[in-house]
């Protein structure tokens, strides 16, 4: 047992589990390509949808199978297999969207069990076809050197993975390892657990359904750098042994720079204005105007699984009956804003257990030298949502959601 707050039973069984739902969607697939074939249609979704869905679902289940068995104790040649099959699911998931920290970890665990350069190839594709925009995966696949030219600042998920950059910058820029390893550690054991607040990691051993959460990334990054992890050895987020699994891969850092930011850039792409909600704009910062008066748009013309899709509302609406249940009403579109505005990392979201004196750094201020107050959105359910307003902002509701100005607690 890698990870001591798993059960070893249940590693077991879900490792069972996820195999014999796998075989079951196989088994689905080739029913829905014969009924292709035959122009038989027994869904409402025509069957290539299905069978891109199906095809989804068996990478989640493929990626949790990989994940028990390195939290269970597997030898990683025991994991290879399982790795490779999860490629040949995500290269026919079509136009399913993908979730950026599974193919980020897919990419790391790659690089950690040291697959072919040719099957890593096979998964840039797929990271190229899911359109992700990720200072961090550029770094990783450049440094595999298979080809990958897309270069971009930019973060899916700016918190906690835009640090990952000050650990290559002292690496490579600085030249400076020692400096390097002890900033990792300080990843690790400081910042990955909290930069997942809104997926509440540090509670999720005490949740149904725990395998082990494991930071692949950073060990990735500890291989390719050279740094040395042994402080690390025994926490139980850093895949030390799969970080030490393998050293004969060969990487190229010389085409490494240190990334200029690009917010002149960006200034110059910001469209002023909400006009479909002008009052809004006292409370969304104008580098979202344009993305939040599109979401208010589609979500009044688009049919609610156009929405869904076009949104990537899966992770919070699994299924997109979920979703149409829910906004039978038509009254969730303040939900959603602030959902969306999660991902943009404008909104911080936390699990009701968590303390926000604790995450109060973590609250961007996207309002330059305005004099600000933080707000709360009273969203329906058992989350927390954060954000930096204007001082003067006079609106009490984002639709549905209700907006509350929450007590200082200490300078911004």
């Amino acid at each position: 047992m890698r990870d001591p707050l798993c059960s070893e039973s249940y590693l077991l069984e879900t490792i069972e589990f996820d195999k014999e739902e796998i075989c079951e969607r196989k088994k689905k697939i080739i029913v829905l390509k014969d009924d292709m074939e035959k122009g038989i249609q027994r869904y409402p979704k025509d069957n290539q949808s299905i069978i891109y869905a199906t095809y989804r679902g068996m990478f989640m289940y493929n990626t949790e199978i990989l994940i028990a068995k390195y939290s269970l104790g597997s030898h990683p040649d025991e994991m290879i297999e399982d790795y490779l099959n999860g490629i040949e699911y995500l290269e026919n998931v079509g136009e399913e969207k993908v979730w950026y920290i599974d193919l980020l970890w897919m990419l790391s665990l790659g690089i950690l069990l040291e697959v072919d350069k040719q099957d890593l190839k096979r998964l840039a594709c797929v990271i190229e076809k899911q359109k992700k925009e990720d200072a961090l995966m550029d770094f990783l696949l450049k440094a595999c050197d298979i080809g990958w030219n897309h270069n971009t600042s930019e973060y899916e998920r700016k918190n906690p993975y835009a640090k990952t950059a000050e650990i290559i910058q002292m690496a490579l820029h600085d030249k400076d390892r020692e400096k390097a390893s002890k900033r990792l550690q300080q990843y690790i054991e400081k910042e990955w657990v909290k930069g997942h607040n809104d997926l509440d990691f540090k509670n999720a051993h005490k949740e149904p359904g725990y395998v082990g959460l494991w930071s692949f990334e950073a060990a990735a990054l500890a291989k390719i750098l050279g740094l040395d992890d042994s402080a690390l050895k025994d926490n139980n987020h850093y895949p030390y042994d799969l970080a030490h699994y393998k050293n004969g891969m060969s990487f190229d850092l010389s085409w490494y720079g240190v990334p200029v930011e690009e917010e002149a850039k960006e200034e110059e792409a910001i469209v002023y204005g909400i006009p479909n909600k002008p009052e809004l704009e006292q409370i969304i910062p104008a580098k979202f105007h344009s993305f939040v008066n599109e979401v208010i748009g589609d979500y009044n013309t688009l049919t609610d699984e156009e929405f869904w899709k076009k949104y990537n509302l899966r992770e919070i609406w699994f299924d997109v009956k979920e979703y149409e249940e829910d906004n039978k009403a038509k009254n969730m579109l303040g939900t959603i804003i602030v959902f969306l505005l999660v991902e943009k990392e404008y909104i911080l979201q936390l699990d009701y257990k968590e303390d926000l004196v604790d995450y109060i750094e973590d609250i961007d201020n996207y309002w330059g030298k305005e004099e600000v107050k933080l707000i709360s959105f009273e969203v329906d359910n058992d989350q927390q949502y954060y954000a930096y307003v204007p001082k003067t902002a006079a609106i009490d509701s984002l639709y549905e959601v209700k907006l509350t100005e929450v007590e200082k607690i200490e300078e911004v």
